[in-house]
């Protein structure tokens, strides 16, 4: 018996498999009309899907379409001998699952790090790592200006608060601040890929 979803799916799709394992073997060789015909055929029962278990019109767009732009930045990869309707919503549905794990990181991401300026300042890092992700850390933040790398490992990493940074090095609390925002704001696509 088939999983709801996929005989929902599958009912929705009227092209038989070799068909489309026909199409995917096309794509393979960088014929792109059939990637159009694929696209045409299997777009609107692939979103429904994501729609279904989304339940937003955008995020089920998008991730659709991305499921197609993949297909074919990658098609030199494909490889699929048997059922290409059940590769294809195999497909989506692991895109779906890895946008929930996304979006959870994100929203732990956020709240680890604050999304304002003052928040950012005083959070620390050092009891939500393992001893890899602090040494990666620290390797990144050499690329810093040595002020910043020397205030973000600081704070971050050592738990020193603004205050305690602005007596060490006898300066504003400002002037910390802006220096662990600097830094902050060069390392965030690092971070967001390191806890991603």
């Amino acid at each position: 018996m088939l999983p709801v979803g996929l005989y929902i799916w599958r009912k929705s799709c009227a092209v038989p498999t070799d068909n489309v394992l026909g199409l995917l073997d096309r794509i393979r060789a960088d014929d792109y009309q059939a990637f159009e015909q694929l696209f045409e055929t299997h777009w609107q029962a692939l979103y429904r899907y994501a729609h279904k278990v989304l339940r937003r019109v955008p995020e089920a767009e998008d991730i659709t379409q991305e499921l197609f732009c993949d297909l074919w930045a990658n098609r030199a990869q494909l490889r699929v001998h048997t059922n290409a309707q059940a590769y294809l919503l195999g497909a989506l549905r692991k895109k779906i699952l890895t946008s929930f794990r996304d979006e959870d990181i994100r929203a732990r991401h956020l709240r680890v790090l604050g999304t304002d300026q003052e928040t950012t300042t005083e959070t620390t890092l050092r009891s939500l790592i393992s001893r890899e992700t602090r040494a990666a850390i620290q390797v990144r933040a050499r690329l810093l200006p040595p002020r910043e790398q020397e205030v973000f490992v600081l704070a971050m990493l050592e738990d020193f608060s603004v205050k305690e940074m602005a007596e060490r090095f006898a300066t504003s609390e400002q002037t910390v601040r802006n220096q662990l925002s600097s830094a902050l704001h060069k390392l965030s696509p690092f971070l967001v890929r390191l806890f991603g």
